[in-house]
């Protein structure tokens, strides 16, 4: 029997949040493009705003279905569960006439309109059954994509990739446009629903670490391990490799030059002694000469520079073939770095004879404008959160940080990497002027354009007025999600993007983890998903997906279950890797089996046939 009291109960909350969620009817213009996912989309915020875990659990004790299913069609599960519970009170129900009138989305058509949605962007059949999603996959096109007429392409083609993945932050026009014939010739002879879609990745304003200067660096010769051999050239200022087609190099652990009178006194047998840099000695006995190079075995490990001098019975050497190396910049935890904004090349902290730091390391910030909006203590994350820093001094054109972040060893900070700056506020449009240009270059091939680091919806539409400029609203619009902002700003972006006919939303993993926060991502990919589902906007899952599968052909158990979350999503994005094929296979595999027993976020129980 159920408890009279609690469907009174959960009635009463179920009238309340109606009301609410017929009010917000007010606030949407019929006219406005896609006004149905809007209105959905608002009324699913109003079910957000509230704590509804009370109305959950009384809805669970009286084994109805709960509004954590109800996202796509909120309305229509609110009206449902009101009838439910009326008409187990024996009370009046909401009559055909007011439905109508109010005209809610019902689960069908709100299943109908996302699968048209994920149709327009990932291709493939539009589907209205409750039970039945699709996940395609997409794959990262690497820059040899289109050698060999385009073979690698046609067989990611055939293990059943639907969707091409362009990165404009790499290659030129002309890699992508020979990539882009490649599919283009394929889907010729394909069917309308089968055609693959072309999907261009914009670079968007990426914030990088700066060039690294050069400094004399010792190198290192052989090793103390184990005799090395080495080959040795002759040549004011040769070129290191120079011979090195005439010399099979297998177990060759260096090259070196040196001067031409003292190559001539060299003689079979006789051996080249070596001081170091740090006054260690080394011996390199030679085992074949002749008038091009010679080769010799070193017994020991020594490191050298322009100023090492080489020995050889009474005469003397020099070596020509040492350069300068880039600046070795090691951050351990609690030391400093200075970011600037200025034209400066990287360098090295500067240490006194007691090694004591005197002046920090530093490297430059590519993109100017953004030191000057970072306050104190506010963090800082570079290469993928691998170093991590805290602001303790803004210099206006630069910031002093401590490392907080770094391996046990030390952190080696390098060029072109990814700086992430988290709490701060950054105002730089998503669209650069190297993207307007590189979108001018794809129009005649992209199906999709996404829009990286979008952070709210003025960025969505910059990127519209550009294709509507050049009469191209058939192109889909894509928002990478993948900083803080943007996840605050979500509700803006995907009312900006109902207002264009094809577009959607990808779940950028890796810079978001690093934005909001490693142990914060499960909850918001998560939310994301949810409030995506709400606009019926299709989403791409991606970021490391299967990644150690497709570079060593050996996922890892956290990566399947990751791939399985990923069946929630239209679409899962993999990177380029040597085993791409082998991959696709076993993530098809996991998003067939996770669509038999579940669709998006609802189990569908189907058989069970683990055990008798």
């Amino acid at each position: 029997m159920l408890d009279q009291f609690v469907m009174e109960s959960a009635l009463g909350d179920i009238e309340i949040l109606r009301k609410y969620l017929l009010a917000a009817r007010d606030e949407v213009d019929s006219e406005y493009p896609r006004s149905q996912s809007l209105l959905n989309l608002n009324q699913y915020m109003l079910l957000r705003k509230k704590d509804q875990t009370q109305l959950q659990e009384k809805l669970f004790s009286l084994s109805l279905s709960s509004l954590g299913r109800s996202f796509a069609h909120v309305a229509a599960s609110v009206d449902s569960l009101y009838d439910q519970l009326s008409s187990s009170l024996g009370r009046e129900q909401i009559s055909a006439e007011l439905m109508a009138e109010f005209h809610h989305l019902s689960i069908t058509e709100a299943i109908s309109i996302a699968s048209k949605n994920s149709k327009a962007i990932f291709g493939g059949k539009a589907s209205s059954k409750l039970s039945h999603q699709i996940t395609t996959v997409m794959v990262t096109l690497p820059s040899n994509a289109a050698e060999n007429n385009g073979l690698l392409i046609h067989q990611l083609a055939e293990a059943g990739v639907s969707v091409f993945r362009i990165n404009t932050a790499h290659d030129s026009i002309q890699v992508w446009k020979a990539m882009a014939d490649v599919i283009i010739s394929i889907n010729d002879n394909l069917q309308s629903s089968d055609k693959i879609k072309i999907f261009v990745d914009l670079a968007g304003p990426k914030i990088r670490t700066g060039k690294i200067g050069e400094v004399e660096i010792p190198l290192k010769l052989g090793s103390n391990k184990q005799e090395k051999e080495i080959l040795i050239y002759h040549g004011n200022g040769a070129t290191k490799g120079e011979y090195t087609d005439e010399v099979t190099m297998e177990n060759i652990s260096a090259q070196i030059a040196v001067n031409r009178k003292f190559f001539k006194k060299l003689r079979l047998k006789q051996s080249i002694k070596i001081v170091d840099v740090n006054h260690k000695k080394a011996i390199i006995s030679l085992t074949h000469i002749d008038e091009k190079y010679a080769r010799g075995i070193i017994n020991k490990k020594v490191f050298i520079n322009k100023k090492t001098k080489l020995k050889c019975d009474d005469h003397e050497g020099k070596l020509y073939n040492i350069q300068n190396q880039k600046d070795t910049i090691r951050l351990f935890i609690g030391d400093l770095l200075t970011l600037t904004e200025n034209e400066i090349e990287g360098k090295s902290a500067q240490l006194d004879k007691t090694n004591k730091n005197v002046v920090p390391a530093l490297i430059g910030c590519t993109i100017k404008g953004v030191i000057g909006t970072i306050k104190l203590a506010e963090k800082v994350f570079i290469d993928d959160g691998k170093i991590g820093l805290s602001v303790i001094e803004n210099q206006g054109d630069a910031i002093l940080c401590r490392v907080h972040i770094s391996k046990a060893g030390g952190t080696l900070l390098k060029e072109e990497k990814g700086i992430n700056f988290p709490d701060t506020n950054i105002q730089i449009p998503a669209l650069t002027e190297v993207d307007r240009a590189n979108v001018l270059a794809v129009l005649d091939f992209a199906d999709s354009l996404s829009l990286s680091f979008c952070q709210g919806s003025a960025d969505i539409r910059d990127l519209q007025m550009l294709l509507v400029e050049n009469n191209r609203t058939d192109i889909g619009i894509i928002a990478k999600i993948e900083t803080r902002q943007a996840v605050s700003n979500i509700p803006e972006i995907l009312k900006q993007l109902l207002t264009w006919e094809k577009s959607g939303v990808m779940l950028a993993r890796g810079d978001l983890a690093i934005e909001v926060g490693f142990e914060n991502m499960a909850y918001i990919q998560e939310a994301l998903l949810d409030i995506c589902d709400a606009a019926h906007l299709p989403v791409i899952w991606a970021t490391q997906v299967l990644e150690s599968k497709m570079k060593n052909n050996l996922p890892s158990r956290a990566e399947v279950t990751d791939a399985a979350m990923a069946g929630r999503a239209e679409c899962v994005m993999l990177n380029k890797g040597a085993f791409a094929i082998d991959t696709i296979d076993v993530l098809k595999r996991i998003l067939h089996d996770m669509h038999t027993v579940s669709k998006k976020n609802r189990q569908l129980l189907k058989k069970e046939t683990l055990w008798n």
